[in-house]
C-alpha cells in the first residue's frame, strides 16, 4: 500500500512500503507561489513533523521554488537521509533564479549526489528493491529565459507503478520524443500551462498516462497570478484521460489503482 501527498508548489511526498521520497519538496521563497510548508521547515531543523527522516530527497532541478540548497544541506545534517539528488548547477553563474550554493553538510555524509545527465540520455537510479528514479533531460518552460538551468523530468518507477514528475517541461519536439520513449505511465504531474498549450495536451493525449494531474499552484491565498483559475478551467474541460489536481496542503491522490 502507498499514497502520494502534496506538500506545497510542487513537492510531492511518495510513501509506499514503509520508504517516502520527496520531490521538490525542499525550496525557498518566490513571489508566485507558496512558501513551504511549516512542517517541512520543522523537519528542516531537526524538530517533530511528518517530513522527518525521509528516505530520498529528489530535486527536478534548481531553481528556488523547487529546491533550497541551505534548507535541503540542514535536513541532510538533521535527519536520517539515505540520498539527496539534484542536478548539478549549470556553467552560467548569472542563470536566472538558479540555486548554485554548495551542500557541504550533505558531501560530508555522503549522501549527496549531483547530477549531470547527458543532453540525449536518461539516467537510471536504483534506489531499493523494485524503486528506481529515473533523471530526463529535459527543457525548461520559456526556453529563452532558463536555457542556462540543468531541468529534468524524473520517473519514479515503484513495483508496477510509475509516476512521471514534469516539473516545468515544456511541449517542445525533443521533450514529447523523450516522454514518448518511457512507455506507459501510472501518472503524469505536469503545470497548467503545460495542458492550456494545444502542443502539451496533444502530447498528453499521445501518452495517455492513467492519470494526469496538475499540481505546481499556489494555494488559494497566496495566487497572485491566476494560475489555479487556469487549473480550474482545465479540470472543467471534457478530457480523454482522467485529469485531477493537486491543490491544496496535504491533499492526497487517489486513484493509483495497484495502491487502492
Amino acid at each position: 500500500m502507498g499514497h502520494i501527498q502534496l506538500a506545497a508548489n510542487s513537492g510531492v511526498l511518495v510513501s509506499f512500503g514503509g520508504r517516502r521520497v520527496l520531490v521538490d519538496g525542499i525550496y525557498g521563497k518566490n513571489r508566485f507561489f507558496s512558501p513551504p510548508l511549516k512542517e517541512v521547515q520543522r523537519a528542516v531543523f531537526g524538530m517533530d513533523s511528518p517530513y522527518r527522516d525521509v528516505d530520498f530527497l529528489l530535486f527536478t532541478h534548481r531553481h528556488t521554488d523547487h529546491f533550497d540548497a541551505a534548507y535541503t544541506d540542514e535536513y541532510a545534517r538533521n535527519n536520517r537521509v539515505r540520498g539527496i539528488y539534484v542536478p548539478r548547477a549549470g556553467a552560467d553563474p548569472a542563470s536566472f533564479l538558479e540555486d548554485r550554493r554548495p551542500l557541504p553538510k550533505a558531501a560530508e555524509q555522503g549522501v549527496l549526489h549531483e547530477l549531470s545527465p547527458e543532453k540525449e540520455q536518461a539516467l537510471s537510479i536504483p534506489l531499493w528493491d523494485d524503486c528506481a528514479a529515473t533523471y530526463v533531460p529535459t527543457r525548461h518552460l520559456d526556453v529563452q529565459t532558463y536555457a542556462a538551468v540543468r531541468h529534468c523530468a524524473v520517473l519514479l518507477s515503484i513495483g508496477r507503478v510509475r509516476l512521471l514528475f514534469a516539473a516545468d517541461a515544456d511541449w517542445s519536439p525533443e521533450n514529447r520524443e523523450r516522454f514518448l520513449a518511457l512507455g506507459p505511465l501510472t501518472a503524469v504531474f505536469i503545470t497548467p500551462l503545460f495542458l492550456l498549450h494545444p502542443d502539451g495536451r496533444r502530447l498528453l493525449e499521445q501518452i495517455m498516462p492513467e492519470q494526469v494531474v496538475l499540481y505546481h499552484l499556489p494555494f488559494q491565498r497566496d495566487d497572485v497570478t491566476g494560475l489555479r483559475a487556469v487549473a480550474e478551467k482545465e479540470l472543467a474541460r471534457s478530457n480523454p484521460f482522467r485529469l485531477t489536481a493537486l491543490m491544496e496542503p496535504g491533499q492526497m491522490l487517489d486513484g493509483i489503482e495497484p495502491w487502492r
